[in-house]
């Protein structure tokens, strides 16, 4: 592909939605004649075209060379638009939305003969959000339609949070990219299945399992996002379950235990490592851990200068952890690095969307120590 991409840069995002709504016309217009545009929400970016269109979403995947039957969200700036698309949704489902939209969680709904099933993958669903971002908001009113819009990465790289990391993958391959600043949670939504008669959450994400018992009285979690391993069979009811996801060029490498283990495996892991021939070994754990191994790294002289470490925030605050961990793994790529070294954490709360991505980024192979 080799389009001619417009770059609109949104300098600040808290300006009056007039200003912005002028600003993002061109990109609305695109978006309003069946073209692809990449903007800013408050989780990745994602890249969005015409939700109702079924020439608009065959862009999309030839963009990020993005398998067909891979379900895409659709984006909303409001409830009107979401009669469009749902045919059904039920009052515990109404509660949820009352409580959480906007913001990063993402409903399965049954769909309405209106949403092509190039959109949904096949499948007799669509899966709609209501993003909790200024820029998202005003593009997707002003443009008029719901908007299709899966992460704007080419298929299988870590999702992008960062402008730069859009223009990197998607320069050439889209109409506009709407530039903004970094992305504050880093992690797509939960995707939450309300078909059913009670929520089930098929991807993990900020809004928690925990959170979203407290309000309707329980939350169920597909078995098919609890093991360790990339489930491929049948057909993917939400974005993220079937294929390989999140993934740097660099092999990566997930161990949970605790700070003393975790050390002690880093520091002789990366040793191993460079003595068998890997240039660089990326170190992503937290805070803590980092000065420890700090000091350990220094005093061996093989690794003084093969070594790069990122830092996953404190312990103390998950939310670190998922905001920074795809733009350390695409910083890992960018300075070299052969194998990437994570430290995991235990699948609670927001903990258990971290080791979602971990497991796909990694294949699997997670290691308990």
């Amino acid at each position: 592909m080799n389009l001619s991409t417009k770059i609109i840069t949104i300098s600040d995002e808290s300006m009056t939605t007039e200003a912005l709504a002028e600003i993002l016309k061109p990109a609305a217009a695109l978006l309003a004649a069946d073209k692809t545009v990449a903007f800013p929400t408050e989780t990745v970016y994602g890249l969005g075209a015409n939700a109702l269109s079924d020439e608009a979403i065959d862009q999309i995947y030839r963009a990020k060379g993005r398998p067909s039957d891979n379900p895409l969200i659709v984006h909303i700036a409001s409830l009107d638009m979401l009669a469009l698309l749902a045919e059904e949704v039920k009052p515990y489902a109404k509660d949820l939305m009352a409580a959480f939209w906007p913001g990063p969680i993402t409903f399965v709904l049954k769909k309405t003969s209106a949403v092509p099933m190039k959109v949904t993958g096949g499948l007799n669903t669509v899966a709609v959000r209501m993003p909790d971002h200024a820029v998202a908001q005003t593009l997707i009113a002003l443009s008029g339609k719901p908007i299709a819009a899966p992460s704007a990465n080419l298929s299988g790289k870590p999702s992008p949070t960062t402008a730069a990391h859009v223009i990197e993958d998607l320069a050439g391959r889209v109409n506009c990219i709407v530039a903004g600043g970094n992305t504050e949670v880093g992690l797509e939504s939960t995707v939450l299945d309300v078909t059913g008669d009670v929520p089930v959450i098929l991807r993990p994400g900020k809004v928690t399992q925990e959170e979203i018992a407290a309000v309707v009285g329980i939350c169920e979690v597909d078995p098919a996002i609890t093991g360790a391993t990339i489930d491929v069979s049948g057909a993917a009811k939400s974005p993220g379950m079937k294929y390989r996801h999140y993934a740097p060029d660099a092999h990566v490498q997930v161990y949970i235990g605790t700070t003393t283990d975790v050390i002690r495996t880093f520091d002789a892991e990366a040793h191993r490592l460079v003595m068998e021939g890997a240039g660089k070994v990326g170190i992503l754990t937290f805070s803590e851990d980092l000065e420890v191994l700090t000091r350990l790294i220094k005093t061996d002289a093989l690794l003084v200068d093969r070594v790069v470490f990122i830092s996953a925030g404190s312990a103390k605050d998950l939310s670190v952890y998922g905001k920074v961990l795809f733009e350390a793994l695409r910083d890992f790529d960018e300075r070299g690095c052969d194998v990437i070294l994570v430290r995991g954490v235990e699948e609670m709360g927001i903990g258990g969307a971290i080791m979602n991505r971990l497991k796909k980024a990694s294949e699997g192979k997670v290691t308990r120590i």
